[in-house]
């Protein structure tokens, strides 16, 4: 807010920083509890300070707000992708040996698994983006179609005349 030709809020910020300063030369943050560590963040400390006391309490109760929870699947449906991935690599070597109609469709059935997941994710990110409050981090969705090119790069059948995308 700007009356007559000064910014009030920075004068107050102004103000702070100088307190503060004065402090640290006094020494009076030399003693505190967990000096040079981290900061413990609570799932809450992106969420207003309003609105802190009420997710604590929901959170206490075993309830979270929705935004929450979709950050939970979120991140537990990433994992999912990333082990879907991780048994694709450790099958590779054997789908190689089984001759090509059957390696196709053992990777497709691969590619299935992983899509599902991938859309779940990203249609969960559509929803925690728009309810998530506006100074949490936004999630950032799957690139399906760069996904999926990595996939049939990676997996190719050898000796095989197929385009890398997966287009056959």
């Amino acid at each position: 807010m700007r009356e007559s030709g000064f910014d009030i809020q920075r004068v107050i910020e102004l103000i702070a920083d100088r307190k503060i300063e004065e402090a640290m030369q006094e020494g009076k943050f030399d003693d505190l509890p967990g000096k040079g560590k981290p900061l413990p963040l609570d799932e809450e400390w992106f969420a207003p300070p309003e609105m802190r006391p009420a997710i604590r309490l929901l959170k206490s109760a075993g309830v979270l707000p929705d935004w929450l929870e979709r950050a939970r699947e979120i991140e537990r449906l990433r994992e999912d992708a990333q082990r879907l991935w991780r048994i694709a690599e450790r099958e590779y070597p054997r789908a190689c040996q089984l001759g090509a109609e059957r390696f196709h469709e053992w990777r497709e059935n691969s590619w299935q698994r992983i899509l599902t997941v991938m859309q779940r994710v990203n249609s969960l990110i559509l929803a925690y983006n728009c309810s998530a409050p506006t100074n949490a981090t936004p999630q950032i969705p799957f690139q399906i179609e760069t996904e999926q090119n990595r996939f049939y790069t990676v997996f190719v059948l050898e000796h095989s005349e197929e385009y890398p995308t997966g287009a056959e």
